[in-house]
């Protein structure tokens, strides 16, 4: 399975998310489909429930005291 970071699964969801026409690679394609962020809808992809959730968490403020 390819290892991707935090801020690539994130900007691959959003791109997914927001049906960019630049969409991630075949590999992180197929990675965000193994770890089930992600489903084919059609000919597209759309985020699952974990993706969702995944990149709400990626984007939640924190507060000062947590870092």
């Amino acid at each position: 399975m390819l290892a991707l970071s935090a801020q690539a699964i994130t900007a691959a969801l959003q791109r997914i998310a927001e049906k960019n026409p630049k969409q991630p690679s075949d590999a992180v394609i197929n990675a965000l489909l193994a770890r089930e962020l992600i489903h084919r809808v059609g000919k597209h992809f759309e985020p699952t429930q974990f993706g969702r959730s995944y990149f709400r968490q990626a984007y939640t403020i924190r507060p000062g005291w947590y870092t």
